[in-house]
Protein backbone atom coordinates (compact mmCIF):
# COMPACT_ATOMS: atom_id res chain seq x y z
CA UNK A 1 0.00 0.00 0.00
CA UNK A 2 1.25 3.36 -0.93
CA UNK A 3 1.99 6.20 1.92
CA UNK A 4 -0.34 8.31 -0.11
CA UNK A 5 -3.15 6.19 0.41
CA UNK A 6 -2.49 4.78 3.59
CA UNK A 7 -2.33 8.31 4.57
CA UNK A 8 -5.86 9.16 2.82
CA UNK A 9 -7.39 5.59 4.75
CA UNK A 10 -6.21 7.17 8.12
CA UNK A 11 -7.44 11.30 7.61
CA UNK A 12 -11.13 8.52 6.72
CA UNK A 13 -10.90 6.71 10.01
CA UNK A 14 -10.24 9.80 11.78
CA UNK A 15 -12.69 11.97 10.25
CA UNK A 16 -10.50 14.65 8.89
CA UNK A 17 -11.67 14.00 5.17
CA UNK A 18 -14.42 16.08 4.76
CA UNK A 19 -16.84 13.56 3.68
CA UNK A 20 -16.40 11.26 6.30
CA UNK A 21 -17.24 13.19 9.16
CA UNK A 22 -20.39 14.42 7.14
CA UNK A 23 -21.44 10.76 7.03
CA UNK A 24 -21.07 10.35 10.32
CA UNK A 25 -22.71 13.81 10.84
CA UNK A 26 -25.78 12.97 9.02
CA UNK A 27 -25.73 9.15 10.70
CA UNK A 28 -26.31 10.35 14.23
CA UNK A 29 -28.97 12.90 14.74
CA UNK A 30 -29.95 13.11 18.23
CA UNK A 31 -29.25 16.47 19.95
CA UNK A 32 -29.46 17.29 23.10
CA UNK A 33 -29.74 15.41 26.75
CA UNK A 34 -32.61 13.00 28.01
CA UNK A 35 -34.04 13.42 30.82
CA UNK A 36 -36.29 11.17 33.07
CA UNK A 37 -39.11 11.86 35.84
CA UNK A 38 -40.35 8.54 37.86
CA UNK A 39 -42.72 8.33 39.96
CA UNK A 40 -43.76 5.53 41.43
CA UNK A 41 -46.18 5.10 44.61
CA UNK A 42 -47.44 2.15 46.25
CA UNK A 43 -47.65 3.70 50.02
CA UNK A 44 -50.00 6.73 50.64
CA UNK A 45 -50.16 8.27 54.27
CA UNK A 46 -53.78 9.37 54.39
CA UNK A 47 -54.91 6.23 52.39
CA UNK A 48 -57.04 3.61 54.08
CA UNK A 49 -54.68 0.00 53.86
CA UNK A 50 -56.83 -1.65 51.51
CA UNK A 51 -56.55 1.17 49.36
CA UNK A 52 -52.24 0.66 49.61
CA UNK A 53 -50.76 -0.41 46.42
CA UNK A 54 -48.58 -3.77 45.42
CA UNK A 55 -46.63 -2.62 42.07
CA UNK A 56 -46.56 0.73 41.18
CA UNK A 57 -43.16 1.51 42.81
CA UNK A 58 -41.76 -2.01 41.64
CA UNK A 59 -43.20 -1.37 38.14
CA UNK A 60 -41.70 2.85 38.10
CA UNK A 61 -38.04 1.41 39.13
CA UNK A 62 -38.15 -1.10 36.54
CA UNK A 63 -38.63 1.39 34.19
CA UNK A 64 -36.20 3.41 35.55
CA UNK A 65 -33.84 0.65 35.36
CA UNK A 66 -33.83 -0.31 31.79
CA UNK A 67 -33.69 3.58 30.56
CA UNK A 68 -30.20 3.64 32.22
CA UNK A 69 -29.05 0.61 31.34
CA UNK A 70 -30.17 0.42 27.71
CA UNK A 71 -30.91 4.12 26.84
CA UNK A 72 -28.22 6.00 28.16
CA UNK A 73 -30.09 8.04 30.58
CA UNK A 74 -27.65 9.52 33.13
CA UNK A 75 -28.32 9.44 36.86
CA UNK A 76 -27.91 13.25 37.15
CA UNK A 77 -30.66 13.59 34.72
CA UNK A 78 -32.98 11.04 36.34
CA UNK A 79 -35.72 12.31 39.14
CA UNK A 80 -37.24 9.58 41.30
CA UNK A 81 -39.73 9.94 43.46
CA UNK A 82 -40.86 6.74 45.10
CA UNK A 83 -43.23 6.39 47.42
CA UNK A 84 -43.42 8.91 50.77
CA UNK A 85 -40.60 10.86 48.47
CA UNK A 86 -43.08 11.48 45.74
CA UNK A 87 -45.34 14.28 47.93
CA UNK A 88 -47.23 16.61 46.01
CA UNK A 89 -44.24 19.79 47.02
CA UNK A 90 -41.41 17.36 46.07
CA UNK A 91 -43.57 16.21 42.37
CA UNK A 92 -44.33 19.83 41.66
CA UNK A 93 -40.86 21.14 42.60
CA UNK A 94 -39.37 18.63 40.26
CA UNK A 95 -41.53 19.76 37.47
CA UNK A 96 -40.79 23.30 37.89
CA UNK A 97 -36.79 22.50 38.38
CA UNK A 98 -37.37 20.77 34.84
CA UNK A 99 -38.77 23.85 33.14
CA UNK A 100 -35.47 25.35 34.10
CA UNK A 101 -32.85 22.79 33.47
CA UNK A 102 -34.51 21.36 30.10
CA UNK A 103 -33.15 22.93 26.30
CA UNK A 104 -35.13 23.12 23.28
CA UNK A 105 -32.80 19.86 22.19
CA UNK A 106 -33.62 18.00 25.25
CA UNK A 107 -36.23 14.51 25.73
CA UNK A 108 -38.38 14.19 28.28
CA UNK A 109 -39.51 10.61 29.80
CA UNK A 110 -42.27 11.31 32.20
CA UNK A 111 -43.53 7.94 34.01
CA UNK A 112 -46.13 7.92 36.81
CA UNK A 113 -47.52 4.69 38.74
CA UNK A 114 -49.87 5.05 41.67
CA UNK A 115 -53.63 5.72 42.19
CA UNK A 116 -55.47 7.93 39.63
CA UNK A 117 -58.93 9.87 40.18
CA UNK A 118 -61.64 12.11 38.48
CA UNK A 119 -64.28 14.17 39.11
CA UNK A 120 -67.42 15.00 36.52
CA UNK A 121 -69.06 12.37 33.74
CA UNK A 122 -66.38 11.15 31.62
CA UNK A 123 -69.53 10.56 28.63
CA UNK A 124 -70.11 14.25 28.84
CA UNK A 125 -66.15 15.03 28.65
CA UNK A 126 -66.22 17.07 31.66
CA UNK A 127 -63.87 15.02 33.82
CA UNK A 128 -61.13 16.62 36.00
CA UNK A 129 -58.55 14.16 36.20
CA UNK A 130 -56.24 13.54 38.98
CA UNK A 131 -52.85 11.68 40.20
CA UNK A 132 -53.18 11.24 43.65
CA UNK A 133 -49.44 11.69 45.56
CA UNK A 134 -47.76 10.07 48.54
CA UNK A 135 -49.78 12.50 50.81
CA UNK A 136 -52.73 13.00 48.50
CA UNK A 137 -56.28 12.70 50.46
CA UNK A 138 -59.36 11.31 48.53
CA UNK A 139 -59.93 14.10 45.65
CA UNK A 140 -63.57 14.16 47.39
CA UNK A 141 -61.90 15.31 50.60
CA UNK A 142 -59.40 17.66 49.24
CA UNK A 143 -58.41 17.47 45.48
CA UNK A 144 -56.34 20.30 46.03
CA UNK A 145 -54.07 17.47 47.45
CA UNK A 146 -53.28 15.95 44.24
CA UNK A 147 -51.90 17.16 40.77
CA UNK A 148 -54.31 17.66 38.07
CA UNK A 149 -53.66 16.34 34.86
CA UNK A 150 -54.30 19.69 33.27
CA UNK A 151 -51.92 21.02 35.80
CA UNK A 152 -49.10 18.45 34.05
CA UNK A 153 -50.28 19.57 30.87
CA UNK A 154 -49.73 23.26 31.25
CA UNK A 155 -46.50 22.38 33.02
CA UNK A 156 -45.58 20.76 29.62
CA UNK A 157 -46.58 23.91 27.68
CA UNK A 158 -44.20 25.74 29.27
CA UNK A 159 -41.04 23.56 28.58
CA UNK A 160 -38.88 24.27 25.77
CA UNK A 161 -38.00 20.33 25.31
CA UNK A 162 -38.12 19.28 21.92
CA UNK A 163 -39.73 16.02 23.05
CA UNK A 164 -42.49 14.84 25.87
CA UNK A 165 -43.38 11.09 26.32
CA UNK A 166 -45.98 11.03 29.26
CA UNK A 167 -46.51 7.10 30.64
CA UNK A 168 -49.37 7.42 32.68
CA UNK A 169 -50.33 3.67 34.48
CA UNK A 170 -53.12 5.42 36.33
CA UNK A 171 -56.17 7.68 35.11
CA UNK A 172 -55.28 10.70 32.69
CA UNK A 173 -58.08 12.63 31.20
CA UNK A 174 -59.22 11.62 28.29
CA UNK A 175 -60.16 14.78 27.36
CA UNK A 176 -56.85 16.17 27.40
CA UNK A 177 -55.84 13.26 24.44
CA UNK A 178 -55.86 14.44 20.88
CA UNK A 179 -55.91 12.34 18.11
CA UNK A 180 -53.49 10.51 15.91
CA UNK A 181 -52.69 10.57 12.05
CA UNK A 182 -50.56 8.46 9.60
CA UNK A 183 -47.12 8.51 10.77
CA UNK A 184 -44.15 8.87 8.31
CA UNK A 185 -42.64 5.40 8.12
CA UNK A 186 -39.70 4.05 6.04
CA UNK A 187 -35.47 3.79 6.44
CA UNK A 188 -35.11 7.33 8.10
CA UNK A 189 -38.45 7.60 9.76
CA UNK A 190 -36.66 8.33 13.11
CA UNK A 191 -34.82 10.99 11.83
CA UNK A 192 -37.45 13.05 10.45
CA UNK A 193 -40.05 12.73 13.29
CA UNK A 194 -36.98 13.87 15.37
CA UNK A 195 -36.86 16.90 14.17
CA UNK A 196 -40.53 18.49 15.04
CA UNK A 197 -41.99 18.88 18.55
CA UNK A 198 -43.82 16.07 20.48
CA UNK A 199 -45.68 16.16 23.47
CA UNK A 200 -47.62 12.60 23.69
CA UNK A 201 -49.20 10.38 26.14
CA UNK A 202 -49.68 6.76 26.60
CA UNK A 203 -52.08 6.02 29.22
CA UNK A 204 -52.65 2.36 30.58
CA UNK A 205 -56.64 2.96 31.08
CA UNK A 206 -57.03 2.10 33.95
CA UNK A 207 -57.24 4.17 37.51
CA UNK A 208 -54.06 2.33 39.37
CA UNK A 209 -51.67 -0.28 38.50
CA UNK A 210 -52.71 -3.97 39.89
CA UNK A 211 -50.27 -6.82 39.86
CA UNK A 212 -50.38 -9.74 37.69
CA UNK A 213 -50.34 -11.91 40.72
CA UNK A 214 -51.87 -15.27 38.62
CA UNK A 215 -49.04 -14.91 36.13
CA UNK A 216 -45.82 -15.67 38.38
CA UNK A 217 -43.46 -15.09 35.49
CA UNK A 218 -44.57 -11.35 35.73
CA UNK A 219 -42.98 -11.12 39.23
CA UNK A 220 -45.55 -8.97 40.70
CA UNK A 221 -45.57 -6.61 38.21
CA UNK A 222 -48.84 -4.79 36.52
CA UNK A 223 -49.25 -6.05 33.19
CA UNK A 224 -49.54 -2.61 31.63
CA UNK A 225 -45.32 -2.23 33.37
CA UNK A 226 -44.43 -5.67 32.57
CA UNK A 227 -44.75 -5.64 28.86
CA UNK A 228 -43.64 -2.00 28.47
CA UNK A 229 -40.20 -3.24 29.65
CA UNK A 230 -39.82 -6.20 28.04
CA UNK A 231 -40.86 -3.96 24.65
CA UNK A 232 -37.69 -1.82 26.11
CA UNK A 233 -35.16 -4.79 26.75
CA UNK A 234 -36.40 -6.81 23.47
CA UNK A 235 -35.35 -3.76 20.94
CA UNK A 236 -31.85 -3.79 18.97
CA UNK A 237 -32.84 -1.18 16.71
CA UNK A 238 -30.87 2.01 17.56
CA UNK A 239 -33.49 4.14 17.43
CA UNK A 240 -37.50 3.00 18.77
CA UNK A 241 -39.91 5.29 17.85
CA UNK A 242 -42.68 6.23 20.65
CA UNK A 243 -45.26 5.02 18.05
CA UNK A 244 -43.54 1.40 17.81
CA UNK A 245 -43.76 1.13 21.35
CA UNK A 246 -47.75 2.16 21.74
CA UNK A 247 -48.36 0.05 18.67
CA UNK A 248 -47.01 -3.35 20.30
CA UNK A 249 -47.54 -2.64 23.29
CA UNK A 250 -51.85 -2.38 22.57
CA UNK A 251 -51.88 -5.38 21.25
CA UNK A 252 -49.88 -7.28 24.07
CA UNK A 253 -51.68 -5.84 27.00
CA UNK A 254 -55.38 -5.78 25.28
CA UNK A 255 -54.77 -9.67 24.81
CA UNK A 256 -54.21 -9.87 28.57
CA UNK A 257 -56.98 -11.39 31.06
CA UNK A 258 -56.06 -8.45 33.21
CA UNK A 259 -54.85 -6.00 30.46
CA UNK A 260 -57.11 -2.96 28.75
CA UNK A 261 -56.74 -0.97 25.62
CA UNK A 262 -53.80 1.15 26.41
CA UNK A 263 -54.50 5.00 24.93
CA UNK A 264 -51.75 6.95 23.29
CA UNK A 265 -52.05 10.18 20.91
CA UNK A 266 -50.89 13.96 21.29
CA UNK A 267 -51.51 15.67 24.30
CA UNK A 268 -54.67 18.14 23.37
CA UNK A 269 -53.01 21.76 23.69
CA UNK A 270 -49.42 21.21 25.18
CA UNK A 271 -47.34 22.26 22.19
CA UNK A 272 -47.06 18.91 19.55
CA UNK A 273 -45.89 19.40 16.47
CA UNK A 274 -45.94 16.36 14.36
CA UNK A 275 -43.23 14.65 15.79
CA UNK A 276 -42.01 11.73 18.11
CA UNK A 277 -39.46 10.96 20.85
CA UNK A 278 -37.02 8.32 19.94
CA UNK A 279 -35.51 5.69 22.18
CA UNK A 280 -31.58 5.98 21.37
CA UNK A 281 -30.31 2.36 22.70
CA UNK A 282 -26.80 2.16 23.47
CA UNK A 283 -24.56 0.99 20.90
CA UNK A 284 -23.36 -2.34 22.53
CA UNK A 285 -26.92 -3.76 22.13
CA UNK A 286 -27.61 -2.69 18.61
CA UNK A 287 -28.22 -5.40 15.62
CA UNK A 288 -28.66 -4.98 12.34
CA UNK A 289 -31.31 -1.95 11.86
CA UNK A 290 -33.01 -3.16 8.65
CA UNK A 291 -33.33 -6.36 10.05
CA UNK A 292 -34.42 -5.30 13.24
CA UNK A 293 -36.58 -3.50 11.22
CA UNK A 294 -37.97 -6.11 9.90
CA UNK A 295 -38.26 -8.04 12.97
CA UNK A 296 -40.73 -5.83 14.26
CA UNK A 297 -43.04 -5.59 11.28
CA UNK A 298 -43.42 -9.69 12.22
CA UNK A 299 -43.51 -9.15 15.32
CA UNK A 300 -46.66 -6.66 14.80
CA UNK A 301 -47.61 -8.96 12.13
CA UNK A 302 -47.83 -11.93 14.46
CA UNK A 303 -49.39 -10.28 17.13
CA UNK A 304 -52.12 -8.86 14.96
CA UNK A 305 -52.84 -12.36 13.80
CA UNK A 306 -53.12 -13.71 16.91
CA UNK A 307 -55.45 -11.12 17.56
CA UNK A 308 -57.66 -11.69 14.47
CA UNK A 309 -57.43 -15.19 15.69
CA UNK A 310 -58.72 -14.66 19.04
CA UNK A 311 -61.34 -12.97 17.50
CA UNK A 312 -62.75 -15.17 15.13
CA UNK A 313 -62.89 -17.76 18.04
CA UNK A 314 -65.04 -15.27 19.60
CA UNK A 315 -66.90 -14.40 16.70
CA UNK A 316 -67.49 -17.98 16.02
CA UNK A 317 -68.46 -19.07 19.17
CA UNK A 318 -70.99 -16.04 19.72
CA UNK A 319 -72.46 -17.02 16.12
CA UNK A 320 -72.87 -20.24 17.39
CA UNK A 321 -75.02 -19.17 20.53
CA UNK A 322 -77.25 -16.85 18.07
CA UNK A 323 -77.77 -19.93 16.07
CA UNK A 324 -78.85 -22.28 19.17
CA UNK A 325 -81.09 -19.52 20.09
CA UNK A 326 -82.28 -19.14 16.51
CA UNK A 327 -83.23 -23.04 16.85
CA UNK A 328 -84.82 -22.94 19.71
CA UNK A 329 -86.98 -20.30 18.99
CA UNK A 330 -88.08 -21.65 15.84
CA UNK A 331 -89.16 -24.97 18.08
CA UNK A 332 -90.85 -22.88 20.39
CA UNK A 333 -92.76 -21.01 17.40
CA UNK A 334 -93.61 -24.27 16.34
CA UNK A 335 -94.79 -25.85 19.57
CA UNK A 336 -97.35 -22.53 19.74
CA UNK A 337 -98.43 -23.08 16.32
CA UNK A 338 -99.37 -26.84 17.15
CA UNK A 339 -100.96 -25.79 20.82
CA UNK A 340 -103.03 -23.54 18.85
CA UNK A 341 -104.04 -25.54 16.25
CA UNK A 342 -105.16 -28.33 19.35
CA UNK A 343 -107.19 -25.51 20.61
CA UNK A 344 -109.21 -24.30 18.11
CA UNK A 345 -109.91 -28.15 17.31
CA UNK A 346 -110.73 -28.38 20.96
CA UNK A 347 -113.51 -25.25 20.28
Amino acid sequence: MTDGLLGFLLLALTGMVPWAGEARAAEEFIEGNYWALIIGIDKYSALAEDKQLQSARKDAEAVAVVLRNRYGFAQERMIELYDEAATRKAVFKAFSNLRRELTGKDSLFVYFAGHGAYEGRIEKHNEIGFWMLADSEEPSIDPSSSIQNTQIRDFFVGYPARHIFLVSDAFFSAKLVGKTSALVRGKDAARMLYKDKSRWVLTSGKSFPEPDLADKSKKGHSVFAWHLVKLLEANTAPYLLGADIVELLAVRVSNEKQGKLPRSAPIIAAGDEGGQFVFQLLPEFRKDDEAEKARLEAEKGAEKAKAAARDKVRLDTEKAKVDAAQKELEELERELKKAEEALKKGK
